[in-house]
């Protein structure tokens, strides 16, 4: 069980928790939206409630990595300790922060600003493209290492800290100011980097290069497969298979879900 206890599967597995009642609140707006009895939903579409449904969706399922990102960070922290918030909110920033706009904007079937100049005409928007199931990866990563070095920081005492006097909400503000200062400058430049190097975001790096294979894997028969018998396989030594599994399995799998919540 010791693999289960680390610093990164704790965080990993309770950091995605604070997802879930979002995915399930947008569950239902999704289920709304595209109603499956076509009486109901061309209703529904004649009078636009399910422009309204949809928006819902796009605010609570459709940005789950959000969520996740700012929750990984937040239990890093939190288990170590310290006030977790500012943690969690350095996390949200990094993520924002590595990231730019890059999916064409359509009107219908015409192309009203193609992929390409996105970055540019688009740089005050944030591509909600990534804030769903195509960035859970990537979040996992920032989430993972915000929480990290925030806490060597803190552990290290290298903040600002402010006499006792000073009402508590102040002085936690005072003492996040410098790790979080210098983990979004390293986010920042490692945004330069990929722009400059690949001429694309980390987010889009990790999709094409991990978060596909990985999809695609699960997605498999074998995949399936494989998963299902590492659990006993697991639990043949002794320990707790399906925690092992489902620690590392459930942001794939919410990014399957969330890939199928687009189609459908």
């Amino acid at each position: 069980m010791k693999f289960v206890n680390t610093k990164a599967i704790t965080a990993l597995k309770d950091g995605m928790i604070v997802s879930l009642p979002f995915i399930m609140v947008g569950s239902v707006f999704l289920l709304l939206s595209s109603f499956p009895y076509t009486p109901i939903a061309n209703w529904m579409t004649s009078t636009g409630l399910s422009a309204y449904f949809t928006q819902a969706y796009n605010a609570s399922f459709g940005i789950v990595s959000v969520f996740a990102v700012t929750g990984i960070a937040y239990v890093w922290v939190k288990n170590e300790g310290y006030e977790p918030l500012p943690a969690g909110l350095t996390a949200f920033v990094s993520f924002i922060l590595v990231m730019h706009p890059t999916t064409a904007v359509m009107n219908g079937t015409k192309t009203v600003i193609s992929a390409s100049p996105a970055p540019t005409l688009l740089g005050g928007f944030i591509d909600r493209t990534w804030l769903g199931g195509q960035g859970m990866i990537a979040a996992i990563i920032v989430g993972m290492i915000t929480g990290w070095i925030y806490s060597w920081f803190i552990k290290h005492k290298i903040t600002i800290k402010l006499p006792e006097q000073v009402p508590p909400a102040v002085s936690a503000s005072f003492v996040a100011l410098i790790p979080a200062f210098v983990i979004v400058v390293g986010w920042l430049l490692v945004y330069i980097l990929f722009d400059a190097a690949a001429n694309e975001t980390m987010t889009q790096w990790i999709y094409h290069v991990v978060q596909i294979p990985l999809q695609g894997l699960t997605d498999s028969f074998g995949g399936v497969l494989g998963v299902a018998l590492l659990i006993p396989f697991f639990w043949f030594f002794g320990v707790h298979g399906a925690i092992i599994v489902s620690g590392i399995m459930s942001p794939i799998l919410q990014a399957n879900a969330l890939s199928n919540a687009a189609i459908f």
